[in-house]
């Protein structure tokens, strides 16, 4: 017959004595205990193993028990996380709590207190996810309705604008790519910028099809209309403002410059949402790397050296260096 093998819980704790006594005590308890002496070896044991809940103590060489939190809380926004501590300093213990902390215990604490206290937060936070899921499953008829009613308008401009038709996937592809290397991007972000990627040019729908397909330069007033498009996208994805308010600044801001002279608004600087900074790169290099009307693609090389010169102006400086790290592994367009 197959057991169930017992739930794995994270300590963290330096003084060995202490990690022996807590470990002993929560496996007494009936859990298998993961014992690491720092946050970053603590990090990556996340990134390897599953874990119940987490245990640490709130001083730590290096990275505090308090920084450690609040990485988890933007990991894994569920995860039991109970600090222990000698201190009885009051105001971190609120900070704490603040930052998301299940429980604040002073140290030295009974295996039957530290016990059940670390049961009552996973059954706590079981008890909030499952909510959670029940909230969004009753969301998620509508917003599937919702898409695909987008998806609609998605075929309608595909098939007004061919350039369109692969540019948006790519975009995403790319966006997403990058996104994966930004430092605390979290998998709901990525999910994000990828909604976002996709649906970055829907405001396109609302654009007369003798400006979109131009083949010369377009006069002033041809260029105000273009312009529009992501107002017209916003107004579109209105729906999506509850659940998804990030893709609708996406949408919104992408054709944002980091040095304030883009538009719509004429925002600068890091008040352009991450997402959008980062689809601006992608927008950039699937343009500059595919077939137009009024010339051939370009290759990899040159867009990489057009992204480099427009740091500091149109891009995010520091998102740059992330494009230039993934930039082997993304697609080439060439969009025939």
């Amino acid at each position: 017959m197959i057991q169930n093998s017992p739930p794995s819980v994270l300590l963290v704790e330096d003084d060995l004595e202490q990690a022996e006594l807590v470990e002993r005590g929560l496996e007494r308890s009936g859990f298998r205990v993961a014992s690491v002496r720092d946050a970053r070896e603590a990090l990556h044991r996340m990134a390897l193993e599953d874990f119940v809940a987490i245990v640490s103590d709130l001083s730590l060489p290096g990275m505090n028990g308090d920084e450690l939190l609040r990485h988890i809380r933007t990991m894994e926004p569920g995860m039991p996380f109970l600090m222990l501590t000698g201190s009885q300093d009051v105001q971190t213990a609120v900070q704490s709590m603040h930052d998301g902390a299940d429980e604040y215990l002073l140290k030295p604490v009974t295996p039957q207190t530290l016990s059940s206290k670390l049961l009552s937060a996973i059954e706590r936070r079981t008890r909030q996810l499952a909510e959670e899921k029940s909230s969004l499953d009753a969301n998620m008829g509508k917003l599937i309705t919702f898409l695909r009613s987008v998806k609609a308008m998605i075929n309608a401009l595909e098939t007004k604008d061919q350039y369109t038709r692969d540019h948006s996937k790519k975009v995403a592809q790319s966006a997403v790519m990058m996104a994966r290397h930004v430092p605390g991007m979290t998998k709901r972000g990525i999910r994000e910028i990828r909604i976002g990627a996709l649906l970055h040019d829907i405001g396109k729908i609302g654009v007369p099809l003798t400006i979109l397909h131009k083949d010369g330069p377009l006069d002033d007033e041809e260029w105000q209309e273009v312009k529009r498009h992501p107002e017209y996208g916003c107004r579109i994805l209105e729906p999506l403002s509850r659940e998804y308010p990030e893709v609708l600044a996406i949408v919104r801001h992408e054709h944002e410059r980091w040095d304030g002279r883009g538009y719509p608004d004429g925002i600068a600087g890091t008040d352009i949402p991450l997402g959008a900074r980062l689809i601006m790169i992608a927008d950039t290099y699937d343009a500059v790397c595919s077939t137009r009307p009024y010339r051939k693609a370009m290759s990899k090389e040159a867009a990489l050296e057009i992204i480099r010169e427009g740091a500091g102006g149109q891009f995010d400086p520091s998102l740059v260096p992330i494009f230039e790290k993934v930039l082997p592994e993304l697609p080439m367009p060439r969009y025939e």
